[in-house]
């Protein structure tokens, strides 16, 4: 009896051992990828710690730009304790309504964030505030905070960055991949109540690269200024300027009268955030005739001292295109129909020309097509081909009429004439520092000559003319040659057509005169007094610009 009771104890012992044994090589052998990917989904993970974006600097080194030290707070809602008074405290510190914060900690989930981008200082109250309480769960992570010392500066041209380090807007999203820095990746072992006990890289991040603009802080700011008391003096809508060095392509200021707080983004309106020089296409008028002219003079189908008829109207086909004030001016010179911005003579030059000719020559200077500016957003403005004219075409767009342009376009085109034929592509940067610290500074670009030197000197003395003694009289400055030419168009309205009282003011040009530095176009949109012509509210603002610029030209 007994060596049977005994035979079953070592049978049942063996099955039993044999059991354990084979579910000892399941779970460490055959199962053991399976539990340990398990064990590391509770233990171990991957932290990311985001690197600094670039600096962007002014063409003088001036910080637009750069990235502060901030703390990003998380919840980790698994291991969260204490929640009516982590609530509270939240709310305090972070100044966070507490609907809010209780909206924010009971969320289905693991991690939520609380807040981005929070000063350290604050932070670290908030941290020892939790531990004196005893409450766990809440994650300080390290992080940056984009800042933009110069305030609203340049807004519509640098642009912001989002929380998470993106480019959003400006420069900061079409130079976002150079501007945003590397990632390091941490791998983390945390016990189960979430407590880091070890932390390893599995990748080392880097700062982002860094832009130099060509823009001038100073320059900007002269030019912000001016569109401001002007807009305001003129009552319009907005206004808008370039600033640009004919001799490189380089944009020294791009302004408006519109601008934001780039460090309060979020509060601004997305209108307020278009970058009006490059994506506001507007029919420049009289302004366009310069075009007009240079065309005509590169063809040879008028020379400089040749006379034509400014009379008081001129008939094309069922249409009447009058003077300003119906005036006569009699056989004037190619002077004398810029100085005095004659749509009739103009007109007729234009007729010497023919459509093909004068839709050819608007090409050639680029109307019609982007200038390839390093900014997001820029539109081409609009030349319809010439199989689309009507008979009226070749006189509107010879007065700048049924034709659009940017002022980025304009400016650039204007340069052409002052450098004397090269249309050179306009550049917003200087300089770039890779993530691996070379700096590479940029270099102008001639996109191809589009006049003769000839043919440019002739425009530019009939400009000079313009604002010695014609529309442009408002922009003298004294001892200074200024060669300008003045515009006003009536304001076309999508689905209205050409509406009364509604007009677009400019002045474009370029000084001095006889060696350009600076070319200068001023556009008010909607000038709302009894002044409205560009040579009565563009160029007090151009002026006011220009004296600006030869004051910091006499501080350097």
């Amino acid at each position: 009896m007994l060596p049977q009771r005994a035979t079953a104890i070592f049978v049942g012992l063996l099955i039993f051992f044999a059991l354990v044994v084979g579910r000892l090589v399941q779970l460490q052998i055959v199962q053991a990828d399976q539990w340990k990917r398990l064990a590391q989904s509770f233990q171990e993970g991957q932290v990311v710690s985001p690197q600094p974006r670039g600096y962007i600097y002014d063409r003088s080194g001036k910080i637009l730009a750069h990235d502060l030290r901030a703390i990003s707070i998380a919840l980790d809602n698994y291991h969260m304790t204490r929640p009516d008074l982590l609530e509270r405290l939240l709310s305090a510190h972070l100044q966070i309504p507490r609907e809010a914060v209780r909206e924010r900690l009971y969320r289905p989930g693991y991690f939520t964030w609380l807040a981005r981008g929070v000063p350290p200082e604050t932070a670290e109250h908030l941290k020892n505030a939790l531990r004196e309480a005893g409450i766990r769960g809440v994650l300080f992570l390290e992080d940056w905070k984009r800042a933009y010392p110069q305030k609203s500066l340049a807004s519509n041209l640098i642009g912001f960055a989002g929380v998470d380090g993106q480019g959003l807007e400006g420069i900061e999203l079409g130079f976002d991949e150079l501007l945003r820095g590397e990632e390091t990746i941490w791998s983390v072992v945390r016990r189960a109540d979430g407590t880091e006990i070890r932390r390893q890289v599995v990748r080392q991040g880097r700062r982002g690269g860094d832009l130099y603009l060509t823009i001038d802080a100073r320059i900007q700011q002269v030019a912000e200024s001016a569109l401001e008391r002007g807009v305001r003096t003129y009552k319009a809508q907005a206004g808008f300027a370039v600033v640009l060095n004919p001799q490189t392509g380089e944009v020294l200021a791009m302004a408006q009268s519109e601008t934001y707080d780039l460090n309060r983004f979020q509060q601004s309106h997305p209108q307020a955030r278009k970058n009006l020089s490059v994506a506001y296409a507007f029919e420049p008028g009289s302004s366009f005739k310069v075009f007009t002219m240079l065309a005509a003079l590169e063809a040879g189908v008028i020379g400089p001292t040749e006379r034509v008829s400014g009379s008081a109207t001129l008939q094309i086909a069922h249409h009447t295109f009058r003077n300003s004030e119906q005036r006569d001016y009699g056989m004037v010179t190619p002077a004398g129909v810029i100085k005095d911005s004659i749509n009739t003579a103009m007109i007729r030059i234009a007729q010497r020309l023919g459509e093909e000719a004068l839709y050819g020559y608007l090409r050639r200077f680029g109307f019609g097509q982007k200038t390839g500016i390093e900014l997001p957003g820029e539109i081409a403005g609009y030349l319809a081909p010439v199989k689309d004219w009507s008979a009226l075409e070749i006189g509107a767009i010879a007065i700048g009429q049924s034709v659009s342009v940017t002022a980025i376009q304009m400016a650039t085109r204007v340069a052409a004439i002052a450098n004397g034929g090269q249309l050179l592509k306009p550049r917003v940067v200087k300089a770039v520092r890779g993530r691996d610290g070379k700096l590479e500074p940029t270099k102008p670009e001639v996109l191809g000559r589009i006049a003769s030197e000839e043919s440019c000197r002739h425009l530019t003395e009939m400009m000079i003319e313009t604002v010695r003694d014609g529309t442009g009289i408002l922009a003298q400055i004294e001892g200074v040659a200024i060669a300008a030419k003045t515009g006003t168009a009536q304001k076309a309205v999508p689905g209205k057509g050409y509406v009364k009282g509604k007009f677009v003011a400019s002045l474009v040009g370029f000084f001095p005169a006889e060696a350009p530095r600076y070319v200068v176009v001023v556009v008010l949109d909607e000038p709302g007094g009894r002044e409205y012509y560009g040579g009565l509210t563009a160029a007090p603002i151009f002026k006011e610009i220009a004296l600006g610029l030869l004051s910091l030209d006499r501080s350097r």
